[in-house]
């Protein structure tokens, strides 16, 4: 996928409402005033329908889900794709799809607590009656720009991953080594072809992840736990442990600083165990906004409501894909279809990605140069006369 066919759309609230930007893609840029197709009093029941457990549901309750989720998504989608910005999108799409090429749908969504709460994953093209971020050729990230361009970290496999699994004193008790064996047996064979490791932090601790961290390079950090609501910052933290096994909150802005330092370090997993969530904003979510808003080149957001099954097949699309050097919004495309293959809810779009590199191309594998060739022997023929 090429950084041309890209789709880069920013929703933000200006002193005359909102507002739909197109400030890229293959047809132009357009400019559109629209209005939230939620309203604030219903928008979080709505949210917490679509939040909710498909997984011991019958298929009538599935099946309603998934016509809400494509209600919701159609309402969104119409919200914004009209006039200018939908004439951009169908001439763009239609390139693409001629030159065989993938359309990454950027979006960029601005400061606004009711912008931010809203489920963008679905989005519903009713014309071609598909969600865009259940197809690999119009994958959905929340795109924040960087300052400098962002290069693909080259990596000879295998990829190692560093998991963080805090269960602290005083918050409901994890079932941290099912788990432990539930994500490596779910991605042994990783491993076991050489394409990526998986590894444990022995103490969930912040300074045993900064002495980790410094011992040896890691490309991915996978954090499972708990995520509060900080009431003094109004900001979402983590809960790491400290020395003596308590809970111990670290917000997004401190965590980037520390992941930051380490330039092997491309993205953060944050796969959380309970489900608060205050103005429709889950606590996890935002503090995978401010690890990339810190430095970090991406970050995902896999919410509790995610069932076990669900949730393990998520992470073993999403690391094959990853481990085969595909970009990360493409990776997250094929883990969203692989969730819809085990229910026919809607919990496909619980999990969001958030990113800062434009071509989503996160890792480059490393080919080694050729050999040198031998050196040719030069022997001086016997007939040659001195």
């Amino acid at each position: 996928m090429t950084t041309e066919w890209v789709f880069d759309l920013l929703l933000e609230l200006t002193e005359d409402g909102y507002r739909a930007t197109v400030h890229k893609s293959p047809a132009g840029t357009a400019t559109v005033a629209f209005m939230l197709p939620l309203h604030r009093r219903d928008q979080h029941a709505v949210i917490q329908q679509l939040l909710g457990d498909a997984a011991g549901a019958d298929d009538p309750q599935r099946n309603a889900q998934f016509a809400l989720a494509r209600d919701v998504g159609g309402k969104l989608f119409g919200a914004v794709f009209h006039g200018p910005v939908l004439d951009l999108w169908r001439e763009s799409w239609q390139a693409a799809y001629a030159a065989r090429a993938g359309l990454r749908v950027q979006l960029g969504i601005g400061d606004d607590a009711a912008l931010r709460a809203l489920p963008w994953e679905y989005l519903y093209d009713e014309t071609r009656e598909e969600f865009l971020a259940l197809s690999v050729h119009t994958p959905v990230v929340r795109y924040l720009p960087a300052a400098h361009k962002i290069r693909p970290l080259v990596v000879a496999p295998p990829l190692r991953v560093l998991v963080v699994m805090a269960g602290p004193e005083g918050y409901p008790p994890l079932a941290i080594g099912r788990d432990w064996r539930a994500l490596v047996d779910t991605v042994d064979y990783l491993a076991a072809n050489g394409r990526m490791t998986f590894e444990r932090l022995a103490r969930p601790t912040l300074l045993d992840l900064q002495r980790r961290l410094r011992q040896q390079p890691y490309h991915i950090i996978h954090f499972v736990g708990f995520a509060v609501h900080d009431t003094q910052t109004q900001a979402g933290v983590l809960v790491f442990e400290d020395e003596m096994g308590r809970g111990r909150a670290i917000n997004g802005d401190h965590l980037g600083r520390l992941l930051s330092d380490h330039y092997s370090l491309r993205l953060a997993v944050i796969e959380v165990r309970n489900a608060a969530r205050i103005g429709g904003v889950d606590p996890a979510a935002d503090v995978a906004e401010q690890l990339v808003r810190r430095g970090a080149p991406a970050a995902i957001y896999q919410p509790s409501r995610l069932r076990a099954r669900p949730s393990l097949a998520f992470l073993h699309a999403f690391y094959d894909a990853l481990a085969a050097f595909r970009p990360v919004d493409v990776a997250m495309t094929e883990a969203r279809r692989a969730i819809q293959l085990e229910e026919t809810g809607a919990s496909w779009g619980l999990p969001h990605l958030v990113s800062r590199i434009p071509d989503g191309q996160l890792f480059e594998h490393y080919t080694p140069p050729p050999p040198a060739p031998k050196p040719r022997l030069h022997l001086r023929s016997v007939f040659t006369k001195k």
